[in-house]
């Protein structure tokens, strides 16, 4: 059994989004084998999410932040809400989980190349699109590398704040904010952590060695750091658990993955044997629609 972790933004398309998502899931590999965990990312709750049609009811996990009296910061709650369903994930014991947003799809079947990489080297935590994409184009996070380094510096975030807040429960004044994320820092670029490094966050999978140092997949020291999405802490996480980031991009490999749009042509992609990709939203003129209509139609 392995896990398919999938936050489902507050917008009300990301519902179709996620239908058309979990069904791309279903046709590709066997829904007995997969646990859903959705994260409810809206600031009102959506009890639709926990009747989704599974063999098993997902299970639904709230943003933390979501429960503040006034709205948080995006950013921050989005962090929240993907390391809090990593969290969940990991108290199912799955072989592994795979991360994916709502606008990527599934096109090809994954999860036994998935499992070959992880037991081939059981010092690998994470696997996706990282020092490069599918199409070779090698990858730079220099700019992620220096919100990294922000994040250890002095930060204002005050308790009746209009703009952030965080439950009494969550509460950590900033310098043990600052301090809990320059250890964590300094542990992963102990561990040959490169500053910003990260696999692209559309679609990734984590083993299940990295799912059980749940004291790693915190949000709170990354609260309110600017630039710095789950793809970045997750990915700081796997090198301050001693474990390491494998590339699979390849052909043949699970993933055909851009930060915006896709990387290349949808034919190409399934010609490739590409079977994750991302992100349908645009790409070169065709809508979202009509991407996801051709992936049903040829890759199903």
């Amino acid at each position: 059994m392995f896990s398919v972790l999938i936050p489902v933004g507050p917008k009300p398309v990301e519902l179709a989004r996620l239908q058309d998502t979990v069904d791309s899931l279903r046709a590709h590999e066997p829904a007995e084998d997969v646990r859903l965990v959705l994260v409810d990312d809206s600031l009102t709750p959506r009890p639709q999410l926990a009747e989704l049609e599974w063999p098993t009811p997902p299970v639904v996990v709230r943003t933390p932040l979501w429960e503040a009296s006034t709205a948080p910061d995006l950013k921050s709650a989005l962090v929240a809400g993907a390391m809090e369903g990593l969290r969940a994930a990991a108290a199912d014991a799955p072989e592994f989980c795979l991360k994916m947003d709502t606008d990527a799809l599934v096109i090809a079947p994954f999860a036994e190349k998935v499992r070959a990489a992880l037991a081939a080297d059981p010092t690998v935590g994470m696997l996706g699109s990282y020092d490069r994409k599918c199409t070779g184009e090698r990858r730079d996070w220099e700019h992620k590398g220096r919100a990294i380094a922000a994040a250890s510096r002095p930060v204002t975030v005050r308790r009746r704040s209009t703009r952030f807040q965080v439950p009494s429960g969550f509460w950590y004044k900033p310098a043990a904010l600052r301090a809990r994320a320059r250890d964590l820092t300094q542990q992963a670029l102990a561990n040959g952590y490169e500053l910003g490094a990260h696999c692209l966050g559309g679609a990734y999978a984590v083993s299940s060695a990295l799912l059980q140092r749940t004291d790693l997949l915190d949000w709170r020291p990354w609260v309110r750091t600017p630039d710095v999405g789950e793809d970045v802490t997750v990915s700081l996480a796997v090198f301050a658990a001693g474990l390491r980031i494998r590339g699979m991009v390849d052909r043949d490999e699970p993933f055909g993955l851009a930060f915006q749009g896709l990387p290349a042509d949808p034919r190409w992609l399934v010609e490739n044997g590409h079977s994750l990709v991302h992100s349908l939203k645009d790409h070169r003129g065709s809508s979202e629609e009509e991407l996801r209509s051709w992936f049903r139609e040829h890759a199903r």
